[in-house]
């Protein structure tokens, strides 16, 4: 049977197809802009421009000419190819990775999600990208869950992980959630990795069953959230659960059990945090990108954090979602997190209103479960914000809705 690189809506593509389409490929171009992110395509020519070793940038597939524009490209030049002098020859995967090795000094562009402002540009080498992959016979039979976008920064760092111990990958981004708990069990998959977001609107739909085959589940990209681990536990009682900080800046950097990331000996003297609690991280360990910001070699995450020890820290939130009611800062992930526990509730976003008393004013907007009455949850919940949080942390409106909107990388929006 041959080695499955990836499925993707009941269509698998082999490791000897993805040899044969390399092989047959005969243009480099300097952007990557596949339609709907297609992630087959994505993929290949992301390993094309490694194995010939020249830069890609790579976009969303669902940009549009708009921004396209605003990112300071011609759109016409997207269509711009050169044919190659050498031709590949590969004829088994091994050739593939060894070649791989011996890249120095390619470089892939891709873009910030863009949730506060225009999107940055990013450039990163094979080794920025790879930091924390860990290649080992012993990972050769993972089945990857792909819930990631494959144009951004995470979903690039699960695809190096299968990619290169030459596992399967299992395409899920975008995908109905009620597809998911059977992808799970048909491909047996062995790992997931996805923002707190996915697993939220999917836990609906896997509660009851038992999946004993996933070994390990990762969160990325959003706050780790410990009720939501627990919930999970019980669904994936085999599997050991990962929360990763990673940015696109600089990649994956620090990994943790729960909510406590470590500091590793050799990042030490290149992370600092403010007194404003700002985690800061010294340019040596980013990309390159002639828009980024330094102050004095170091760069600002935007992300506040709390200091447990000299090596340790816990994510509090991004310092741009931090909301002003009457001259209290409230952390909506806070609330957010106290509101979860409510029953009946499913998932919950909160977020600003202008008002011309306060500044702004606290909105929930709620997933409920489908038993659950609307009038009797919103007395609920009002008596069990009054009850566990202070005064100006409590959700003066609450709204019932059918989803929350999220950004391109699957992440949620409070703006």
């Amino acid at each position: 049977m041959e080695n499955v690189f990836l499925i993707h809506n009941d269509i698998t593509y082999t490791y000897q197809k993805l040899l044969l389409d390399l092989n047959n490929k005969e243009f480099e171009t300097p952007y990557l802009y596949v339609k709907d992110n297609h992630p087959y395509d994505v993929f290949l020519g992301i390993i094309h421009s490694l194995l010939f070793d020249y830069p890609i940038e790579v976009l969303d597939g669902d940009f549009s000419e708009k921004e396209i524009s605003e990112l300071g490209i011609v759109v016409h030049a997207l269509t711009l190819k050169t044919k190659l002098k050498e031709h590949l020859n590969l004829q088994k995967l091994d050739e593939v990775m060894q070649r791989v090795k011996d890249i120095e000094n390619w470089q892939l562009t891709l873009y910030t999600s863009g949730t506060t402002g225009r999107p940055k540009k990013m450039s990163h080498t094979f080794q920025t990208l790879t930091r924390n992959v860990k290649i080992h016979k012993k990972f050769e039979n993972d089945i990857w869950a792909f819930a990631y976008n494959p144009t951004h920064m995470a979903g690039l760092q699960v695809f190096f992980q299968a990619f290169l111990n030459q596992n399967t990958l299992i395409y899920m981004f975008g995908e109905s959630m009620k597809k998911i708990p059977a992808l799970i069990e048909k491909y047996q998959i062995t790992h997931i990795s996805s923002t707190a977001t996915f697993y939220r609107n999917v836990l609906p739909y896997v509660q009851g069953n038992i999946f004993s085959k996933v070994k390990r589940v990762t969160f990325g990209g959003e706050k780790f959230d410990l009720l939501l681990e627990r919930k999970l536990k019980a669904v994936f009682p085999n599997a050991k659960m990962i929360n990763i900080y990673a940015s696109t800046e600089a990649g994956s950097l620090f990994t943790a059990q729960r909510d406590t990331f470590e500091i590793k000996l050799e990042h030490q003297q290149w992370v600092k945090i403010t007194a404003q609690q700002e985690l800061c991280i010294h340019h040596s360990l980013l990309g390159h990108s002639k828009s980024l910001s330094l102050d004095s070699d170091w760069f600002h995450t935007g992300d506040l954090v709390e200091l447990v020890d000299e090596t340790h820290f816990k994510f509090l939130s991004r310092q741009s979602d931090m909301i002003n009611v009457g001259g209290y800062k409230v952390n909506p992930l806070e609330v957010e997190n106290i509101l979860m526990q409510a029953p009946g509730v499913i998932d919950i976003l909160v977020k600003s209103k202008k008002n011309s008393v306060t500044g702004e004013l606290l909105v929930a907007d709620v997933i409920k479960s489908e038993e659950t009455d609307e009038k009797e949850l919103k007395k609920v919940l009002k008596q069990f914000a009054t009850t566990h949080l202070q005064e100006w942390k409590v959700p003066r409106i609450i709204k019932f809705v059918d989803e929350l909107p999220s950004t391109r990388t699957g992440k949620r929006v409070r703006k």
